[in-house]
C-alpha cells in the first residue's frame, strides 16, 4: 500500500472539495473530470482529451463519501493497463483530518499485486501522487 500525507492551509470541508469538484480537480490533478459525489457515482478523470479511453480513470467510481474521507477505484496510464485497468482495480482512500484550521490529508492507494510489473506501477504512482499532492499544497486556494 502507498501512504502519502500532505498538510493544506484550509479547513477539511474545503480540502475535500478539491477531490470532488471537477473544476477544482482540473486546477491541480487532471485536464477534465466527471464526478458524481455520492457512493457509486462516477469518478472519471482525464489527462488526454483526444483519447478519453486511455490515460484516464474512465469507469471508476466512488466507493464511499463522507465528511472525513472519500474513496474511489483507480486506473493507471497506458503503460500499466495490463496490471491496473481491469478488475480488481486498485483503490484510493483520501482522509481529511482538520488541525487548527489546516487539514492533514492522508492518501492510501492499495490493491497492488506482488508481480514485478505491478510493483513498477506502484512506484510510478508513489511518484505521481507525491508530485500531485505537492502541486495541491502549493496552489492558491479559493
Amino acid at each position: 500500500m502507498l501512504e502519502i500525507k500532505v498538510m493544506l492551509p484550509i479547513k477539511a470541508k474545503d480540502a475535500r472539495r478539491y477531490f470532488l469538484e471537477p473544476e477544482l480537480l482540473k486546477r491541480w490533478l487532471c485536464r477534465d473530470a466527471i464526478v458524481n459525489p455520492e457512493k457509486g457515482g462516477a469518478y472519471e478523470l482525464f489527462w488526454d482529451l483526444d483519447d478519453r479511453s486511455h490515460n484516464s480513470t474512465i469507469g471508476c467510481h466512488l466507493t464511499s463519501v463522507s465528511e472525513d474521507y472519500i474513496s474511489f477505484t483507480w486506473k493507471g496510464p497506458r503503460e500499466y493497463e495490463n496490471v491496473m485497468n481491469h478488475e480488481p482495480l486498485t483503490h484510493v482512500v483520501v482522509m481529511f483530518h482538520e488541525k487548527n484550521n489546516s487539514t492533514e490529508i492522508t492518501l492510501l492507494h492499495s490493491g497492488w499485486l506482488s508481480t514485478e510489473e505491478c510493483q513498477r506501477a506502484r512506484l510510478y504512482f508513489k511518484n505521481a501522487w507525491t508530485s500531485a499532492l505537492k502541486s495541491l499544497r502549493n496552489m492558491e486556494f479559493l
